[in-house]
C-alpha cells in the first residue's frame, strides 16, 4: 500500500488534530490541482450527517465539480443541529479560501461517534500543516487518517482507478457503505452519477456487517480527467467490489469473511433479498464463529425473506458440501461442510431456491464476542 499514489491531478495527507483522545490521525485531504467534475451517492438513512445536506448543496452549485475534500474521523457532526451544519458550512469555507477556491468546490465529511459537537477549532487550526503535507504519495496517509473502528486501512489500485474506503461497523448500506472514494485521472462518463448508482449496486450495496445502516454514508467519484480515457463501469467494477469485500473482511470482531450466494431466484432483486437476510441473520453468523455447519438456520433465514420459493426443492451449501437437497438433510457432508468453516478464511454459504435463473452475492463477517466488546464500550 505504501508504495501506491494519488492519481495524476491530486495530492493527499493526513494527520492528527486532536479529535481523537488516542492521538491517532483523524484528518485527511484530497487536493486536486483544478476542479474536477466528481459524482456522489449518499446514505439513506432519514437520520443525516450534517455533511451530507452541505455536500448535496455545493455540488449542486459547483455543477458537480470539486476541488478539495476534507475529511475528519473520530466525529461524525451528526444530529448537531443547525450548529453541525453550520460548522460544517465554516470549514468548507475556511479550506476554500485556503486554496483560493469556491466554497461549493469543497466537500467535508465526518465520521465517527454520533452527537458530539464537531471541534471546528482544531480543525481549522490544523489545515495549513495538512495542505503543506498534501502530496501525491500521500494516499497511505490519506487512508489512513479516515479510519474509526478499522484494524486497517482499506486501499486498492487497478488500472486507471485508485479506491480508498472506511468501514467495520454500523455496515448495511443503501446506496453507498460508510465512506468510499473511487479516483482515476480519466475522463468521467456523461452521467456520471447513473455509472456510480450502478457500480455500487454491485459492490458496496452488496455488503452488510450489522444490519445497520449509517447515517454518514458517502461514495464519492472524482476524475481529473488528465489521462484521455473515459472511466466506466468495466474500470470501477473491480476497484469498488475488492473495497465492498474488504470492508466486509474488516467486519468489527470478524474471524471470517462470509460470501453468501443465492441461486435459482426470480429475479436478481429476490435474490439480493434473500442473502441479505441470510447475511444479517444474527443465528447464522454466530454458527459460522463456532464453525457449526448448520444449514436449518440458512434456509429459515432464507424462508423470512419474503420471497416465495418452494423448501421441499431447495439446496443448502456451506463450502463443497451440499448439506440439504429437495427436502433431505445430506448428514454425511456435514464434516466436509465443518473442515471448510474451520480452515478457511473466506467461507462460502448458499441456497438454490429453485424458484427461477436469477442470482445473487453478499458479502459479511461472522459474529463474534469481539463485535459486542467494541460496540459496548464504543463511548465508554
Amino acid at each position: 500500500m505504501s508504495t501506491l499514489s494519488f492519481p495524476q491531478g491530486f495530492a493527499g495527507a493526513g494527520l492528527s488534530c486532536g479529535i481523537k483522545s488516542s492521538g491517532a490521525p483523524d484528518l485527511a485531504l484530497v487536493l486536486a490541482d483544478a476542479a474536477f467534475p466528481a459524482a456522489a451517492l449518499f446514505t439513506t438513512n432519514q437520520l443525516l450527517g450534517a455533511h451530507i445536506p452541505v455536500c448535496r448543496e455545493h455540488l449542486a452549485a459547483s455543477g458537480g465539480l470539486v476541488r478539495a475534500l476534507l475529511v475528519n474521523s473520530g466525529n461524525a457532526n451528526c444530529s448537531t443541529g443547525q450548529k453541525g451544519i453550520a460548522d460544517n458550512r465554516a470549514l468548507a469555507a475556511t479550506l476554500a479560501a485556503r486554496i483560493g477556491a469556491r466554497t461549493e468546490e469543497v466537500l467535508a465529511l465526518s465520521t465517527g461517534v454520533i452527537g458530539a459537537p464537531l471541534p471546528v477549532a482544531k480543525i481549522e487550526a490544523a489545515l495549513p500543516a495538512l495542505l503543506d503535507a498534501a502530496r501525491p504519495e500521500g494516499l497511505a496517509d490519506f487512508s489512513q487518517a479516515i479510519l474509526t473502528t478499522d484494524t486497517r486501512p482499506k486501499v486498492h489500485a487497478e488500472g486507471a482507478v485508485v479506491g480508498v474506503a472506511k468501514g467495520s461497523g454500523m455496515i448495511h448500506p443503501d446506496l453507498a457503505t460508510m465512506f468510499g472514494f473511487l479516483f482515476t485521472a480519466g475522463r468521467l462518463p456523461e452521467d456520471a452519477h447513473a455509472c456510480l448508482t450502478a457500480v455500487n449496486a454491485q459492490s458496496f450495496q452488496c455488503t452488510t456487517v450489522d444490519g445497520d445502516t449509517s447515517p454518514n454514508d458517502t461514495l464519492v467519484l472524482w476524475g481529473s480527467g488528465r489521462q484521455d480515457e473515459e472511466v466506466g463501469r468495466v474500470h470501477l467494477d473491480p476497484v469498488a467490489r475488492r473495497l465492498a469485500r474488504e470492508i466486509a473482511r474488516d467486519g468489527e470482531g470478524a474471524s471470517r469473511l462470509i460470501t453468501v450466494q443465492v441461486h435459482g431466484a426470480p429475479d436478481e432483486a429476490a435474490a439480493r433479498r434473500v442473502a441479505r437476510t441470510i447475511a444479517t441473520s444474527p443465528l447464522t453468523k454466530t454458527a459460522v464463529t463456532g464453525r457449526d455447519p448448520n444449514w436449518g438456520r440458512i434456509l429459515s433465514a432464507a424462508g423470512r425473506a419474503g420471497v416465495t420459493f418452494d423448501p421441499e426443492r431447495a439446496r443448502v451449501w456451506v463450502g463443497p458440501a451440499t448439506l440439504y437437497l429437495e427436502g433431505v438433510p445430506q448428514l454425511a457432508a456435514e464434516g466436509a461442510a465443518h473442515e471448510h468453516l474451520v480452515n478457511e478464511e473466506e467461507v462460502i454459504l448458499g441456497v438454490d431456491l429453485a424458484a427461477g435463473s436469477a442470482q445473487a452475492e453478499v458479502w459479511t463477517c461472522d459474529l463474534t464476542a469481539d463485535y459486542v466488546l467494541i460496540n459496548a464500550n464504543y463511548r465508554t
